[in-house]
């Protein structure tokens, strides 16, 4: 995938997000001053050179364009820039693991350090964390892939549980 590109105010970003069944790798071109700032705001996401991986099989399907809801997909890979520094707040990281449709995410969920990390991650449409490792079977075999930072579908999170640091990051290779 190309990195990301700035024409006319539209950002256009490589695209990677995990659904129920499948993965998918593309393009998304938009309007924000981040990628989960506009998907917080959008239902609807027009993607281009789109590609399907079943986690069935792992078959590949390409379409070229392709609209997606943002209500079938359990989490995105976090691309582009990370908004105005401006409006940064001071946070605490918290390891923690989330089950999102059939996948495993373990990363740092951030908050202010005043409040229930939890309870800040269920009142956002669009969740974020860092150091971020997604867990999965393809194929019938497990996959880790790691992200810098994913974003997790609020309306698809069904457990967020608090671990260990230890516990975050990908398993040890074998052998």
């Amino acid at each position: 995938m190309t990195s990301t590109a700035i024409v006319d105010d539209e950002m256009q970003v490589p695209f990677a997000a995990y659904a129920d069944d499948c993965t998918v790798f593309a393009h998304l071109t938009f309007k924000a001053d981040r990628l989960s700032d506009y998907l917080a705001q959008t239902n609807e996401l027009e993607v281009t050179d789109a590609a399907f991986r079943a986690l069935e099989d792992g078959r590949v399907v390409e379409v070229g364009n392709a609209e997606l809801l943002r209500g079938d997909l359990c989490a995105i890979v976090a691309s582009g820039p990370r908004g105005r520094p401006e409006l940064r707040l001071w946070t605490r990281q918290y390891p923690v693991r989330v089950r999102v449709g059939p996948y495993d995410v373990t990363g740092y969920l951030h908050a202010p350090p005043t409040v229930d990390p939890i309870n800040v991650a269920s009142r956002k449409p669009i969740v974020a964390l860092t150091g971020s490792v997604v867990e999965y079977e393809l194929g019938g075999r497990p996959t880790y892939e790691p992200a810098e930072v994913i974003l997790l579908n609020r309306l698809k999170i069904e457990s967020i549980q608090s671990v260990p640091a230890s516990e975050i990051g990908a398993p040890a290779e074998d052998g």
